[in-house]
C-alpha cells in the first residue's frame, strides 16, 4: 500500500480515512475532542494520520470486527494508533483476497465455447468425459497441499458433482458446480493462495470441456 491509495477527507469534524479501490463503507474516521483550535492532519498509512495532541479521541471504524461499524473511544493516542494499525491490516488482506466471483465467472467460460451451455442433458460420450475430469481432480485434491479437512470436502463435492451430472442439464449442472465450489471456498475458510490454487485445479480440470 501506498500513501496515495488513501484519501482523507473532513466531515463534521470528523477526519475520514478511506482506501481508494474500496468502497466508501469501508473507513477509518477520528474525531478529537480537545480543545485545541489547530489539528494538522498528515496522513501517513504505515503510521499515523494526525499529529499528536493532547485530548480524547472518538473512532469509528468499518467494518468492525464484530459489527458492521464499531465505535471506540481513546484517551492515549499510542491506543488509537495501535487500533489503526489494525484496521490498515484489514485494509491489506481486503486488497490481497482475489475476488472470487470473478474468478468463478473466469472458469466458467473455460467450460463452454459457446456464451452458455446448452438445456440439454450430457450424452453417454459426454458424461462419461465429465466424470473422468472429475475423477482427475479428486487425484489432483488429494496430491495438493490444501489442509485435510478442506481436501476431504471437496473430494466429497466432486463426488456428488458426477452423481448431478447423470440428471441435470449441462446449463444447470455448470451453474451448480461453480455455485459449489465457491461456497466450498467461502465454508472452508481459505486463504486467497488457497482459494486460488482450488481454482486453478478447476480449470485446469475443466478448461477442455465442451458443454455446449
Amino acid at each position: 500500500m501506498n500513501l496515495t491509495d488513501f484519501s482523507i477527507e473532513e466531515d463534521n469534524g470528523r477526519y475520514v480515512v478511506a482506501h481508494n479501490a474500496l468502497d466508501r463503507g469501508f473507513y477509518f474516521s477520528i474525531k478529537v475532542n480537545s480543545s485545541s483550535p489547530d489539528i494538522t492532519v498528515a496522513l501517513n498509512p504505515f503510521a499515523n494520520i494526525l499529529t499528536k495532541v493532547h485530548g480524547t479521541f472518538s473512532v469509528e471504524m468499518s467494518p468492525g470486527q464484530i459489527a458492521s461499524v464499531e465505535t471506540s473511544h481513546y484517551r492515549e493516542w499510542e491506543a488509537l494508533s495501535d487500533s489503526f494499525d489494525t484496521w490498515l491490516q484489514w485494509v491489506k488482506e481486503e486488497i490481497d483476497t482475489p475476488d472470487l466471483w470473478a474468478e468463478a465467472a473466469k472458469t466458467a467460460q473455460l467450460f463452454a465455447y459457446t456464451a452458455e451451455p446448452s438445456d440439454d442433458k450430457f450424452t453417454r460420450t459426454e458424461l462419461a468425459e465429465v466424470q473422468g475430469q472429475l475423477r482427475q481432480l479428486q487425484l489432483s485434491f488429494t496430491q495438493s497441499a490444501l489442509p485435510e479437512e478442506a481436501k476431504q470436502k471437496l473430494i466429497e463435492l466432486t463426488q456428488t458433482a458426477a452423481v448431478k451430472a447423470e440428471g441435470l442439464t449441462k446449463k444447470d449442472w455448470q451453474n451448480w458446480i461453480i455455485g459449489g465450489f465457491i461456497s466450498a471456498i467461502t465454508g472452508l475458510l481459505l486463504n486467497p493462495t488457497q482459494a486460488g490454487e482450488v481454482l486453478k485445479l478447476v480449470k485446469a480440470a475443466f478448461g477442455g470441456l465442451f458443454l455446449h
